[in-house]
Parts: structure tokens; C-alpha cells; sequence
């Protein structure tokens, strides 16, 4: 017994077992160094040509905030106002420009009518009466409307002399039109006041039509 365990192995044998040792140290490289080296290096590419995109995408957001940067300073210099879409909802804020704006009017008159929603663009139109002491006041009050930096879109003008035999630009005159102001609800929060989004209504609509034609 003790013979066959300490018998010297043959060339042959010895060969193989060399070749088994050869074998077993190699997988054990390969799974051990090579895989996770090899995995390492391909998930440092891919992070890189993330890293790559996203560095294109920054630098072009960026060119295009200069871009903007230069026509807001461009329009700041001819003396116009950029007009901003406030987020929903700014109800009170826009009551309170419209006080301001019109507080140089003997009376006036505000009627909103219902909020409207298209995707994420929100429309407050309303009716506005007011009476001035000259025209030139009204053309103020309109310009302080159309350009101010709430955005604000006025339809349907309409001047008339409060008494009937004036001229236009000598008299008292009374103003009427339609204008909307407009929100947008990125950054704003819903409430129970938010309509439903017209947009999608649409889409139900014509969705369900369809469906119904399909089986006709």
C-alpha cells in the first residue's frame, strides 16, 4: 500500500499533472485578474461616453443660454420688456398688476371668465371695461397690459367717446376688450381651481371614436 501512494510518478504522468497545473492557474487568472479587469475597463468606456454625452449636451445648453443671454440684452437695449409666463397658479399676482395698471381709471370692470388648460399651457381670459379722461391714458393702460412682464394678449379693443358729439382724442372715453393672461404649470401646483387639460379630453375623444368604428 504504502508503495503504490509513494511510487514516482512516470514521465507521462508527470506531464499531465504539469498541464492540469498550467490549466487550473489559468482559469484561475482568467476569472479571477482577466474577467474583472476586462469588466472594469468596458464599464469605464461606458461611463465615459456617458460622460461624453452629457458634456455635449451641457456645452450646448450652455451656447444656447448665451444665445438667449444676447437676444434678452438685445431686446433690453431697444427698450423692450420681455414678458414671462408665471407659473400656475398666479391669480392673485395678476389681479394685482391689473389694480395697479388701472388705477389711474375712474371705474372699471374685471370679469374672468373660466381657466382653460392645453397641456401644460394655462389661458385666464377676461373681459375689461374702464373709463379714462383722455385717450392717450387708455393707450397707456393697454401698453401697460401688452408689455408687461406677465404675459398678457388683449382682443376685441374697442374705444368709444362718452359723450356722444366729442372727438376721440378731446373726451372721456370708455374702453372695453377681451384679454388672457397665460400660466404654465411647470413649477405649478394643482388645486382644486386646475381644469382638466383639454388636450388629452381631445385624445379621449378621438380615441374612443375609433374604437367605436372599428366594430361598426
Amino acid at each position: 500500500m504504502n508503495n503504490i501512494l509513494t511510487r514516482d510518478f512516470s514521465p507521462r504522468e508527470k506531464a499531465l499533472l504539469v498541464v492540469l497545473g498550467i490549466i487550473i492557474i489559468g482559469a484561475l487568472y482568467y476569472l479571477l485578474i482577466f474577467q474583472p479587469v476586462n469588466d472594469g475597463i468596458a464599464t469605464a468606456k461606458a461611463s465615459a461616453d456617458d460622460l461624453e454625452i452629457q458634456l455635449l449636451k451641457l456645452d450646448n445648453t450652455v451656447a444656447q443660454i448665451k444665445n438667449m443671454q444676447k437676444s434678452i440684452n438685445s431686446l433690453d437695449a431697444n427698450g423692450h420688456i420681455m414678458s414671462i409666463m408665471p407659473s400656475y397658479n398666479a391669480g392673485k399676482q395678476e389681479l394685482d398688476f391689473l389694480h395697479t395698471t388701472l388705477a389711474a381709471s375712474e371705474d372699471y370692470y374685471v370679469g374672468f371668465k373660466e381657466i382653460t388648460r392645453q397641456g401644460d399651457q394655462i389661458r385666464r381670459e377676461f373681459e375689461l371695461k374702464f373709463t379714462v379722461d383722455e385717450y392717450s391714458e387708455a393707450e397707456d393702460i393697454i401698453n401697460n397690459l401688452e408689455h408687461s412682464e406677465l404675459r398678457c394678449l388683449i382682443s376685441d379693443f374697442k374705444v368709444t367717446t362718452v359723450e356722444q358729439k366729442s372727438t376721440i382724442d378731446k373726451s372721456e372715453v370708455e374702453v372695453s376688450c377681451t384679454a388672457t393672461f397665460y400660466e404654465t404649470m411647470y413649477d405649478g401646483k394643482e388645486d382644486a381651481e386646475l381644469p382638466p387639460d383639454e388636450k388629452k379630453s381631445d385624445s379621449d375623444v378621438q380615441g374612443t371614436y375609433e374604437y367605436e368604428s372599428v366594430y361598426d
